[in-house]
C-alpha cells in the first residue's frame, strides 16, 4: 500500500476521533460558554469535519482499489487543508481568536468542494 494512500486513511481515523472528542467538549464543556449562535458554529464545524475525514478514508480506499492517481491524492490534500482551515478556523473563532479570521473560513469550504471534485475526476481517470 502506497504511503500517502495509508497516511490519507490514518489522518481520517485520528480526524474522527478528534471530531467525536470536540463534539463532546462542545456540548459538555462549552454549553455554558458559548452563545447558541457559537454553539451552532462549533456544531457546524464538528459535521464538516466528520464528513470530510470520512472523505479521507475513502480517498485511501480508492486509490487502493483504482490505483493511485494524481486527482485522489489532490483531493485528500484538499480535504485535509478544509478541515484544518474550515472546521479549525471555526473552532479558534467560537474559543476567543479574532472574529476576522472568520473571513477565511470560506477558503476551507472551497477546498472541501474542490476536493469532491477532485474524487470524481480520480474516479473517472482509474485505469482499472
Amino acid at each position: 500500500m502506497p504511503a500517502i494512500d495509508r497516511l490519507f486513511m490514518i489522518l481520517g481515523a485520528v480526524s474522527l476521533t478528534l471530531a467525536a472528542l470536540l463534539s463532546a467538549y462542545g456540548f459538555h464543556g462549552l454549553a455554558d460558554v458559548l452563545s447558541e449562535a457559537k454553539q451552532a458554529s462549533w456544531a457546524w464545524a464538528v459535521e464538516m469535519q466528520y464528513y470530510h475525514s470520512l472523505g479521507l478514508i475513502l480517498v485511501g480506499l480508492l486509490s487502493l482499489q483504482l490505483g493511485p492517481n494524481w486527482p485522489l491524492r489532490a483531493a485528500g490534500a484538499l480535504m485535509i487543508a478544509g478541515i484544518v482551515i474550515f472546521s479549525g478556523l471555526i473552532y479558534a473563532e467560537c474559543l476567543g481568536a479574532p472574529e476576522s479570521i472568520g473571513e477565511i473560513v470560506p477558503t476551507g469550504g472551497t477546498a472541501f468542494m474542490l476536493g469532491w471534485l477532485a474524487v470524481a475526476l480520480g474516479v473517472w481517470r482509474a485505469k482499472r
